[in-house]
């Protein structure tokens, strides 16, 4: 094996393990927000999508990290890359139905909107999961033995796909904050969309390098961000709920807004009914009757 693939595996297993050491930090840090924002609330699609998102990356993490460091020798390493690769679906589909719910809600909560977004989603997860379960192989002679910490060129094919849908998300919130909220200044709006727009560029520009790693570099390197990835997807959206609910609370509604103000009759059905106090905000953003 040549200086610069050792090089890659020893940078790629590097990567992982302190990413797993990021993961655990974050959620140390951020556990008081875990149990005033989640906990005591009933179980539903939202906290079942979060504690997906939330737990499921750790035992991913920790999984890629001790293969990662394991010499395996002649034992198959099969079944336990398979394992790994399906929690880290799990968790980043998780972490991408958060996101939709977000942006769900900030869309005022249409159906519509709802069953596109789910069907976009599923759409580029199903592609991901088979491009992943029956990975094309080039021609490489860079390629190194079996069980070695090297992914196919193909992988990058299905964070492309991650990449746009990504994208699609960051768009639509942007649409929708200059349709219906052109000119409102109030926390929560500001809230939702900054906040939530900064967490998915940065979960955009994670996806976007896998590719150009996965793509361009040597074989040795293509497992660089494969921890990364799942550990910015959980941290992010989580956050994005984290901040959400704390700005929901603090949130002040300015008091000269009347509903028949021309500012209130361009929201959405979702959010100008909160603004009236007909209906709040409970688990990610959705919305309930009061």
């Amino acid at each position: 094996m040549s200086v610069s693939n050792t090089f890659g595996l020893q940078l790629a297993k590097y990567t992982n393990v302190a990413a797993s050491a990021l993961l655990i930090y974050d959620y140390f840090i951020t556990s008081h927000s875990e149990v005033q924002w989640t906990w005591g609330r009933k179980w539903g699609i939202i906290r079942i999508t979060f504690t997906l998102s939330r737990y499921v990356p750790f035992a991913g993490a920790f999984m890629t990290s001790y293969s990662a460091v394991k010499t395996w020798g002649t034992q198959d390493c099969a079944p336990f890359n398979d394992a790994v690769n399906g929690l880290h679906f799990v968790g980043i589909i998780a972490s991408e139905g958060l996101l939709i719910a977000r942006v769900h809600a900030f869309s005022g909560n249409k159906k519509a909107n709802l069953i596109v977004l789910l069907s976009f989603g599923l759409t580029i997860m199903v592609t991901c999961v088979v491009l992943s379960a029956a990975p094309i192989h080039f021609s490489n002679p860079e390629a190194g033995p079996p069980c070695t910490l090297e992914g196919a060129r193909s992988s990058a094919f299905g964070y492309g796909l991650l990449m746009i849908f990504e994208i699609v998300l960051m768009l639509i919130t942007v649409f929708v904050k200059y349709r219906h909220y052109f000119g409102f200044h109030n926390t929560l709006i500001r809230s939702v969309y900054g906040d939530g727009l900064l967490y998915m560029s940065c979960i955009t520009m994670v996806s976007t390098l896998n590719v150009i790693v996965i793509s361009v570099f040597p074989l040795s390197y293509s497992e660089m961000l494969n921890v990364p990835q799942i550990v910015v997807h959980s941290v992010l959206a989580s956050r994005i709920l984290f901040s959400l609910q704390a700005n929901r609370e603090q949130s002040v509604i300015p008091t000269y807004l009347s509903t028949n103000a021309p500012e209130m009759q361009s929201l959405p059905d979702g959010f100008q009914a909160w603004y009236e106090g007909r209906e709040t905000f409970t688990d990610a953003g959705q919305l309930d009757q009061a």
